[in-house]
């Protein structure tokens, strides 16, 4: 008994999970059919890699407004490419370059030059998002190779190809923060910046591998992107950011940095995915549901507060 309490203890929101999963299961027979929880587990994919950066950067005491245009642009670029060389492997390079590029310049303007997070990053949104919409001219981007299009469709082990991926970046996440000197000085920093400096150590390199790390994720939400809509769309992370941004929060992992965990936001992104899916299968109207959204993020986020405790996980 006492490891379920201290499992609920540090990760409230498991208690939403069952919950949600549960009421739906009752209201709706379709929600916990494999065909159902397939769709499900593809169309958040982009979500939880995204989520993953924003995480990390939340961990630092930072945020970074800008990955949901980042995904937008990384989509654009690695579309043209694939669409001009027919080259899967050259269009996941150039997504992933293209992010880590938006993430160094944050990295730099915040962690070098002291800039304010906020308006660094609301800057490098628009930027951003003004390059997708130029590249693109406004519209799809087409041409992409088939293998790219039947891999949105790939079913492995019950679980889509596109959560496969996302899942092995939320495990090399989890083993870096918790394992590595890296993860731990974030952490460190996130908590206390000024006596991380005083310990000797580097908090503007951190600061700038974070945003860097945060682009990364990014780019690769945007490249799988592709797969999961058929085409690079120049608007695709135009929705995003807030469902990010309430994933991780509604975790348990707090903006001021130092306390939370993956561990947490994957439970954050698994409540709003099944929330958003279960209220679409029973029929409720989609303005009535950002309000049951929003209810929901404050009980979550209470819960985390009230709860939860410190993970370096």
């Amino acid at each position: 008994m006492k490891p379920v309490i201290s499992l609920i203890r540090t990760y409230p929101a498991v208690v939403i999970v069952c919950a949600l999963a549960v009421g739906f299961s009752l209201l709706s027979p379709y929600f916990a059919s494999a065909g159902n929880i397939e769709a499900m587990l593809g169309a958040n994919a982009v979500v939880l890699i995204a989520a993953v950066g924003m995480t990390v950067v939340f961990l630092a005491g930072g945020i970074d407004l800008s990955i949901s245009t980042v995904i937008s642009a990384s989509a654009v670029m690695s579309g043209l490419v694939m669409g001009a060389t027919g080259s899967v492997a050259l269009g996941a390079v150039t997504g992933v370059a293209a992010g880590l590029v938006f993430g160094a310049l944050n990295g730099i303007l915040i962690g070098y030059f002291q800039l304010t997070p906020f308006i660094t990053t609301m800057a490098t949104q628009l930027i951003a998002r003004g390059i997708a919409f130029v590249l693109s001219a406004g519209i799809a981007v087409k041409g992409t190779p088939y293998w790219m299009l039947d891999f949105g469709f790939m079913v492995w082990f019950g679980i889509p190809a596109l959560t496969v991926v996302a899942l092995i970046v939320v495990a090399v996440a989890l083993v870096t923060m918790a394992r590595t000197t890296w993860g731990r000085h974030v952490m460190l920093v996130g908590s206390n910046a000024e006596a991380a400096r005083f310990s000797g150590i580097n908090v503007s390199f951190v600061t700038f591998s974070v945003y860097l790390f945060s682009g990364a994720m990014g780019g690769i939400a945007g490249f799988i992107s592709i797969a999961n809509l058929g085409n690079a769309i120049p608007g695709v992370g135009d929705t995003l950011l807030l469902i990010i941004i309430g994933a991780v929060v509604l975790g348990g992992t707090g903006m001021a940095g130092g306390e939370g965990s993956v561990g947490r936001t994957v439970l954050g992104v698994a409540i709003l995915a099944i929330l958003t899916n279960g209220l679409n299968l029973i029929g409720i109207p989609f303005y009535d549901q950002l309000m049951i959204q929003g209810v929901l993020i404050f009980v979550g986020t209470w819960m985390a507060m009230r709860f939860g405790k410190r993970s370096e996980a």
